[in-house]
């Protein structure tokens, strides 16, 4: 029998998705001059694309309705999430991970389809136990609270802050990455139980 269950999220934490986020925005707003770390310097200190466009594009919120809807159109075609990347030595990493615990993927993304194929496509098919998507109708609380039947040695692995409030709700130990979507600084409001600069750098058993 496993020992623990552990839910990963997938962007930001195990794959670097960066570049796609980036490039996408470069994309949208051809008048843009951010550089890479200008964006995600904005992005990590929980600026919102909303706040950005208005700001310092000067977006009315017409402007910003039709820029969300075409990100969220295109954010998960397959010529954009071919710039994603497994984060390095996460294959491995939970590979050993899985001889010991069930582990699980949950992830915000739209289309399941698509995630599966990277999954498959990394060769991470046979480590998860399950892969859940909400498709943007459910939110991850539902997915597992419904799914699997968690506990307090369970563990919820994320980016965000609503990771860590996903996981708290649950009555499961949080874990926070700072590969992704905020930085140490605002991961550190919401109180993790342990947080590291990559998902590698975790151990499960502090």
């Amino acid at each position: 029998m496993k020992e623990k269950n552990i839910f990963f999220d997938l962007d930001g934490t195990l794959l670097d998705s960066r570049e796609r986020l980036y490039k996408l925005f470069q994309h949208l707003v051809p008048g843009s001059a951010l550089s890479f770390n200008d964006y995600w310097n904005l992005k990590r200190n929980k600026i919102s694309h909303k706040e950005i466009l208005t700001t310092h594009f000067s977006y009315s919120l017409d402007d910003f309705n039709l820029f969300e809807q075409t990100w969220l159109k295109k954010i998960e075609l397959p010529e954009w999430l071919s710039l994603d990347k497994p984060f390095e030595g996460v294959t491995d990493f939970l590979e050993n991970l899985s001889k010991t615990h069930s582990l699980y993927l949950v992830t915000a993304r739209q289309f399941k389809d698509q995630a599966l194929q990277q999954v498959s496509q990394y060769g991470w098919q046979h480590i998860f136990d399950e892969v859940y998507v909400t498709n943007g109708v459910q939110d991850k609380f539902e997915l597992i609270a419904s799914s699997v039947k968690t506990n307090a040695t369970d563990w919820l692995v994320g980016d965000t802050g609503k990771d860590i409030q996903t996981g708290k709700k649950l009555g499961m130990k949080t874990a926070a990455v700072c590969s992704g979507f905020l930085s140490k600084e605002k991961l550190l409001e919401y109180k993790p139980d342990i947080i590291a600069s990559s998902v590698t750098e975790l151990n499960f058993n502090a």
